[in-house]
């Protein structure tokens, strides 16, 4: 839906969600293919994680220059942008495997972007069974 797009992200709202300045100004960026627990933003009721992931993805790319790269869908319901976020070229900078293997985020595939959702079910599968992030502490 978009070609790529070199941003710098200005903020971490949570595990899944950061702000990101792009040539059209701040957009707020849903990660795409992954879900992380909930911040509660007014108060006391975190779930399980939900902070640890947030501060993981701040430590990873918060103020840093990262890719957006898209699916089929640039925008849900809620006017946020859809994207994949990445921190350079190699796969092993592809943000949303990185929360998965280090077990901050479950797969979560909503059609129709569903591009990586095979290799998403795999990095989440390989978390669980050994126990990483939400698998050992909240389960």
């Amino acid at each position: 839906c978009r070609d790529p797009v070199l941003g710098t992200v200005t903020e971490i709202i949570d595990g899944d969600t950061i702000k990101e300045e792009t040539g059209r100004g701040v957009e707020r960026v849903r990660l795409i293919g992954i879900n992380t627990p909930e911040v509660d933003h007014n108060g006391p009721d975190d779930e399980c994680y939900g902070e640890e992931a947030k501060a993981y993805l701040a430590a990873m790319i918060d103020g840093k220059r990262t890719w957006l790269t898209f699916d089929e869908e640039c925008a849900d319901q809620y006017g946020r942008t859809l994207a994949y976020v990445h921190r350079g070229t190699e796969e092993s900078s592809f943000v949303q495997r990185m929360l998965l293997l280090g077990g901050w985020a479950t797969a979560y595939a909503v059609r129709p972007n569903t591009s990586f959702r095979d290799a998403f079910e795999s990095d989440e599968s390989l978390a669980r069974s050994t126990g990483e992030g939400i698998w050992g502490s909240c389960r």
